[in-house]
Parts: structure tokens; C-alpha cells; sequence
């Protein structure tokens, strides 16, 4: 799913693996091991802002699921939304009218929305957003709604799971609290500090010298978590203690991890045609390919790819082929599909039956795509999409 637009505030922050122009991860990676405790670095000049013209809404009521044979016709970026908005998407409440104060959890992958009882109140409510790297808590009082947002989510400004917040009483702005595998700043109009949120060290980084900051990004043993706020010039004033107190309840657990994630690796990404592999909506069984490319000058002919696809898994450091469950000989249909450029082209693909269900594990897709010019004149390029399971 495509993340909103997003409008440029100042100096931007970035993720690589979404930017329009090279795929290339830029910033500092989250989770590696041995990772540096310094500032985030320098980015690049290109980046989405964190300003969101829509506010907080709703998740999509429709989702990619990713089982299925691998579509004829991909989806260009351009194309109007498949999936329809549910109004209250996974938005919930949280009252404080109640004469009675009770705790409340919950947890989800942010595909409905809760209120608490009628005569209960939530004066803290723990919500709870599980994802492939682990898991995200927040505990808000009354007087604040949540929403929770899973992998693919189009409610995050840029990160790749987690929770938005914003005050009950207001239609526009949301604080978000996400895991990003990537995570980069640019420095210009950048003044940062260091800071202890939720007892862990972070750096607080404000652009233009504006009230409100702009990320709050953790450092070890919360590395990979990033606060950022969109479009809450409205109401900061005299929330920003609130907001504070919220994020100080943060807790994220790296052994609670469900489900899938795209990892951008280098063989994700080929200059010469412009174009890098990515993945949404994996599944044991399926994904989303998604052909990003992004220079409509580098082919030198038409780009396109064909059914035929491999898996390999990583055992002991090295990529072997996943066990293939198909008994007897298999082919693929010998047939051509364009990639658009400068644009996203998005395929869906199911492996179920070739290597049935995967267990979790990393993996890594392997994927053809010609350089097309003529009958006999094109070339051949092997580009990967590597993701994991939990």
C-alpha cells in the first residue's frame, strides 16, 4: 500500500527504501548488531516531510493478502485506490466521563477499532501493536484517541508499524510512535539533544526552531523507535506535557515479533535500469511484488518479467533453495509483463504451490527482468526482494 503524501517541512526525514529516487537505505540502521549510539546521520537532500494532509484516519477495511497466482497485469502507482476506507478503521476512544477508573489492554494488528463499555472509564488504556521486529506498548489516559497500524499501513507518516496518538478533541495532527529499519535525518535547520524518554536515551531533533519537535528517535536497547509529529501546530500548545507523559510509558518488547517484513538489501536494487524489488503484504504463503522504478532514462528498451520466480532460505549464513514440495516436474508459463517506469508496477504472487506454506525464517525472492529492445536484443538482469517470517 502506498504511504500518503506527504508535505515537506523544513528539512526532512527519510527512510531510503521509500524515496522516489534511489532505492538505497539511507541514515542509521535500526537493529543491527554492534550498532553506534551517535546522532542520526545526514541523509541526503531528498525526503518526506512529516506533515500529513489527511490527519489521522482510519487503516484500509481492505487489504492485500497476498495468496493467489502471480497477476497478468500489475498495478501502477498512479491507479485509483482498490480498497475502501473504513471511517473508524482502527480508531477507538478513550472516555473519561466514567465514575469508575479501570485498566485497560489492548492488543491488535490494527485491522478493528475498540471503545471501551459504556459507565467504564479508561483512565489508562494500554494499547499494544505487534510486528515483525517486535512489539510497541503506549498507555494513554482519558481524553486521547489511538489508532493502531500494522505492516503496510498507509496511516504512519513513513515508519513501518506502530501507533498514532492525538488528542480526542481534535480532527487533525496525530503524534506516531513506529518502528523504522531504517532511520535518517537530514541537518540543515536541524537542532538536536539528547534525552531520556521512557528511562532510555534518545536524541530529540527540532527543525526551524518551531515549538514542537519534529522525532524523537531511541538509541539502544530501544533502538528502531522513532516518535514523530504531523500537523500538530493546532493543539501542541499546552499538550506537550501530555504527550510527554504518554511517550514515557513507552515499552518494546524485541522477542514479541509476528508476522512479515521487506529488508532492503543492495541485490534489491539495479541502477542500470533504475528499478529496486520490494515487498508488502507477506504471508507464509504470498507477497506483493512491487517494481519500483524510479529512472525512466536508464532502460535502454521496454522492462519486463515473467512468471517463472525461486526462493531461497538462509540457513548457517549461506542462501540455499527452499525445499520445493511439488512432486514430479513443474514449469512456468513462458509469457511477458510490463514494469511501467517511473512508477511502481505491483504483482501478486503465491508460492504455496511450489514450496507451501514457509516457515519463519529470513528468505529471499529472486526474480528475472529483460531490458527488452527487440527479438533477440535485450538483456537479462537477476534482481532479489529478501524479507523474513516470524
Amino acid at each position: 500500500m502506498r504511504k500518503r503524501l506527504l508535505t515537506l517541512i523544513g528539512c526532512a526525514l527519510v527512510m531510503g527504501t521509500t524515496l522516489s529516487g534511489c532505492g538505497k537505505t539511507a541514515g542509521t540502521a535500526a537493529g543491527n548488531e554492534g550498532g553506534t549510539e551517535e546522532a542520526p546521520k545526514e541523509a541526503g537532500e531528498n525526503g518526506a516531510g512529516v506533515s500529513d494532509e489527511n490527519g489521522m484516519k482510519g487503516a484500509d477495511s481492505v487489504q492485500n493478502s497476498g495468496k493467489g497466482a502471480e497477476k497478468e497485469e500489475g498495478t501502477k502507482e498512479g491507479d485509483s485506490e482498490n480498497a475502501s476506507q473504513d471511517a473508524g478503521g482502527s480508531v477507538f476512544k478513550i472516555p473519561g466521563n466514567a465514575p469508575e477508573a479501570s485498566d485497560k489492554e489492548t492488543s491488535g494488528t490494527g485491522n478493528g477499532g475498540k471503545t471501551a463499555p459504556a459507565g467504564e472509564a479508561a483512565t489508562d488504556t494500554t494499547v499494544t501493536q505487534k510486528g515483525p521486529f517486535g512489539s510497541i506498548s503506549l498507555t494513554l489516559p482519558a481524553g486521547w484517541k489511538v489508532e493502531l497500524c500494522p505492516m503496510d499501513s498507509d496511516s504512519l507518516l513513513m515508519g513501518d508499524y506502530g501507533i498514532c496518538f492525538a488528542p480526542e478533541d481534535t480532527d487533525f495532527g496525530f503524534v506516531e510512535v513506529a518502528y523504522w529499519q531504517s532511520f535518517g535525518v537530514c541537518g540543515t535547520g536541524l537542532e538536536e539533544e539528547e534525552v531520556t524518554v521512557a528511562g532510555h536515551p534518545a536524541w530529540k531533533g527540532t527543525y526551524d526552531g518551531h515549538e514542537y519537535w519534529d522525532f524523537i528517535c531511541w538509541k539502544e536497547p530501544v533502538k528502531g523507535v522513532v516518535a514523530m509529529t504531523g500537523s500538530v501546530e493546532e493543539w501542541w500548545e499546552g499538550k506537550e506535557e501530555a504527550v510527554m507523559e504518554i511517550l514515557d510509558t513507552l515499552a518494546f518488547d524485541p522477542d514479541m515479533r509476528e508476522g512479515g517484513a521487506y529488508v532492503y538489501e543492495t541485490e534489491s536494487e539495479n541502477e542500470r535500469i533504475g528499478l529496486y524489488l520490494s515487498l508488502e503484504g507477506i504471508s507464509p504463503s504470498g507477497a506483493m511484488l512491487c517494481y519500483n522504478q524510479y529512472d525512466k532514462e536508464a532502460p535502454t528498451g521496454q522492462l519486463q518479467d515473467g512468471d517463472d520466480f525461486s526462493i531461497e532460505v538462509k540457513k548457517d549464513g549461506k542462501w540455499e533453495e527452499a525445499p520445493i514440495v511439488v512432486e514430479g516436474d513443474y514449469g512456468f508459463h513462458d509469457i511477458a509483463y510490463t514494469i511501467f517506469t517511473n512508477d511502481t508496477t505491483r504483482r501478486e504472487l503465491s508460492w504455496e504451490w511450489l514450496y507451501g506454506e514457509l516457515t519463519p525464517g529470513e528468505y529471499r525472492i529472486r526474480k528475472k527482468v529483460m531490458d527488452f529492445r527487440g527479438t533477440g536484443d535485450y538483456d537479462q538482469y537477476e534482481i532479489y526482494a529478501y524479507f523474513i517470517l516470524n
